[in-house]
């Protein structure tokens, strides 16, 4: 059994392989794509642009199709731009950097990770707060991981708990900016979900409490 499994393992590996030595390109470059990363396995905005290359150098391509996907990815490029221009300029109005220093700026690669689960133009606002959570969060980190003493973190942990900001006078400084830019953040999300979506709010603060245990 175990040489059978062996053999197809081999077969996997070496036999798409060689059958590509055989195909003409652009044919070629798709199945070494596919057999060197599937299509399931592939960030969909990630994969566009060598697609549009191939599929350009196909002799049957619709040249409607193609002005078509190279328009959508053009436009699409730019809104991102635009976002995250917008998204950085309301993170320097914080001024963490000059607040907690020895905090990393990940505001670029944090946005970066929610444009490959929500790339759609109609979910901007999802990635503009995803992307402002999850700074946070990477905030936050900073401070229980290289900043923070065990006393310190005990009181951020159990205000964060309570979600109010009752007993943030006894915060250290550097800790009242971030604690203020959480409230903020859901405050924000309660002002927009309507009544029949009020419970993400409750769901968003469970998930970021869990993230302090």
């Amino acid at each position: 059994m175990i040489g059978l499994l062996d053999e197809a393992l081999c077969f996997h590996h070496h036999s798409p392989n060689s059958l590509v030595e055989h195909l003409e390109y652009p044919l070629a470059v798709k199945v070494s794509k596919a057999i060197y990363r599937p299509i399931r396995k592939g960030l969909e905005r990630l994969e566009t642009r060598s697609n549009i290359s191939i599929y350009q150098d196909e002799a049957s391509h619709s040249k409607a199709l193609l002005k078509l996907a190279k328009l959508d990815f053009n436009l699409l490029q730019l809104l991102y731009m635009k976002e995250l221009s917008q998204i950085t300029r309301r993170w320097k109005d914080i001024d963490f950097s000059s607040k907690l220093p020895f905090v990393l700026d990940r505001v670029v690669e944090t946005y970066l990770w929610i444009v490959a689960a929500c790339f759609e133009p109609q979910y901007l606002y999802a990635r503009r707060i995803q992307t402002k959570l999850l700074v946070l969060i990477t905030v936050i980190d900073d401070i229980y991981d290289a900043y923070g003493t065990l006393e310190e973190l005990e009181l951020f942990t159990e205000a964060i708990e309570g979600w109010d900001d009752n007993g943030i006078d006894k915060f250290p400084e550097y800790m009242k900016p971030c604690y203020h830019a959480v409230l903020d953040a859901y405050k924000e999300i309660e002002e927009r979900e309507n009544e029949k979506r009020s419970y993400c709010v409750h769901y968003a603060k469970e998930a970021n409490t869990w993230e302090l245990h």
